[in-house]
């Protein structure tokens, strides 16, 4: 710029005539994140005309800036309400009040806890607010008479200010996805399935990374399997509904050649646009992280990526394991039941069909997959109870004397003293079927004599499931009974012995219940 001219707009910065104000874009036809959004605050027009007539050119960083203007404390109180990424605020100190400006300084850091604006204060009145007092009192970053604030200060005041401003807001942002990493591996450990930890693996990376605000964002998350395939759990984007599909049919060849040399050790691959996480354990699975932006991947985007990669392959190895764990559990029980059935002469699908008759009914009565996965693995327990009891009654072709009846109705509280001593969800889940499972609506079943939906929804399920088992197989009294009469003994006890909602949801869907009699026959 000629000198003359520079000088010429120092002069206007102080002098500016009266003029009508530069028509601003609107802000709906930007887009923000290609700006730095400055608010002007000053009761005089001329300080908005002139600050707009300096910073017309002004880029930092690639960036150019949007100007908003406000002639009031109202205006930016209004303003800051709905603007969340003003970067600087000019702001004059004296306006309707003489510390209109200073009561904002107070208002922005301390009501709206703003603490990453910056805000330079200028003020062609410094008697009314001593420059040493104000820094010393305020949360501000700079302090400017208006004489004194020449173009060139304008430029090199703004581009501090910006510079200070994305170093604050990266630190920021470093913050809130260090958290949000930290409060979403609860949310995605807390499931056993790989395909559910898929899906909320990319969930929560789509909210740390706040991908939800850009079009065009592939993700993927990939497992390793036992028989050596990697499938792909979850997706989105143009991986979306892709699940199964085997590894090589997703990624593009330049990733998938990356992958093939690290995927026998793991690490990652980070090209401009792309990252890839290679993740193995140590007994030889692997799970893989996947993301193409349709813009390159910043600094912050890159570390938050490879922080959180690594959270969710820890999380993936305690995904594995608890499902281990829980196969485990399920297997003892099962076991643990059928050796008890057995004492009884009872088939030995007995426990398995009366726990899938359980899943599936919870399911139908709109109970959630997790509470009625644990009625299926807790149910095979309901019987553990005839331990206690002789083999010569459980056994006996005939029909029991009352003597030889209230020693086998022992067996529920007998089955619920082993069960309910410990902690475990699945063993408190199983002393409350063993307990309940035949209480009756009417309040005439045992041991407690309870009645209604004062029996746990897992015992009203429970008895439906064992009795349909009971009635539909052969046991060492009786022969198993057609369907009909099956069918004709239910809708005749509903109100009951069961829970009549129960009944009408279970005969509503017998064929499913048919189909797990197939499943696990005789």
């Amino acid at each position: 710029m000629h000198p003359e001219s520079q000088e010429h707009l120092d002069a206007l910065l102080v002098f500016a005539k009266e003029e009508e104000p530069l028509p601003g874009k609107k802000s709906s036809l930007m887009d923000i994140n290609d700006f730095w959004t400055i608010l002007i605050v000053d009761d005089e027009e001329d300080v908005h005309e002139i600050t707009r007539i300096a910073l017309k050119d002004y880029s930092f960083q690639g960036r150019g800036v949007r100007l908003i203007s406000a002639y009031s404390g109202h205006d930016v109180k209004t303003i800051l309400a709905r603007e969340k990424e003003i970067a600087l605020i000019l702001l004059d100190v004296v306006m309707e009040e003489e510390d209109t400006g200073l009561t904002l300084v107070e208002y922005i850091r301390n009501n709206l806890g703003n603490n990453a604006v910056r805000i330079v204060l200028r003020t062609g009145q410094p008697g009314k607010a001593p420059e040493q007092t104000v820094i010393s009192r305020y949360d501000i970053n700079d302090y400017k008479t208006k004489p004194e604030f020449t173009a060139q200060k304008l430029f090199t005041c703004v581009t501090s200010c910006l510079r200070a401003y994305k170093s604050l807001r990266t630190i920021e942002r470093n913050r809130e996805g260090l958290e949000s990493i930290i409060n979403s591996s609860s949310i995605v450990f807390d499931n056993p399935s790989f395909y559910k930890f898929g899906h909320r693996v990319l969930d929560q990376l789509h909210a740390i990374l706040k991908f939800d605000r850009e079009p065009g964002i592939d993700t993927a998350y990939f497992v390793g399997m036992p028989n050596g395939q990697v499938l792909l759990m979850a997706g989105t984007g143009a991986h979306a509904k892709m699940e199964g599909t085997p590894l090589e049919e997703v990624l593009p060849r330049s990733i998938l050649t990356e992958y093939e040399r690290l995927a026998s050790v793991g690490g990652e691959v980070v090209q401009v646009d792309k990252y890839l996480g290679i993740f193995k354990s140590k007994e030889g699975f692997v799970s893989l992280l996947y993301v193409k932006n349709n813009i390159p991947l910043g600094s912050v985007e890159k570390y938050l990526l490879r922080i959180y990669a690594n959270n969710i392959s820890i999380g993936f190895d305690n995904i594995r394991l608890a499902r281990e764990i829980i196969n485990t559990q399920k297997e003892v029980i099962l076991t643990l039941g059928e050796v008890v059935e057995t004492r009884s002469q009872e088939t030995a699908h007995h426990v398995k069909r009366v726990a899938e008759v359980c899943y599936v009914l919870a399911k139908k009565i709109g109970m959630d997959e997790k509470t009625a996965e644990l009625l299926r693995l807790a149910s095979p327990m309901h019987d553990v109870g005839k331990i206690g009891v002789p083999e010569t009654i459980l056994n006996k072709p005939g029909k029991l004397t009352s003597a030889e009846f209230e020693i086998i109705k022992k067996h529920a509280q007998t089955g619920y003293e082993i069960l309910c001593k410990s902690n475990r969800s699945i063993m408190k889940t199983a002393a409350v079927v063993a307990l309940q499972h035949h209480e009756r609506w009417d309040g005439k079943g045992y041991p407690q004599g309870l009645k209604g939906k004062d029996i746990h929804v897992f015992g009203r399920i429970a008895a439906i499931a064992d009795v349909f088992d009971a009635l539909s197989h052969k046991r060492c009294y009786k022969e198993a009974w057609p369907l009909e009469r099956i069918l004709d003994t239910f809708k005749r006890d509903a109100g009951s012995h069961f829970d009549p909602e129960l009944v009408e949801i279970f005969i509503s869907n017998i064929n499913e219940f048919l189909g797990i009699n197939r499943r696990f026959p005789q």
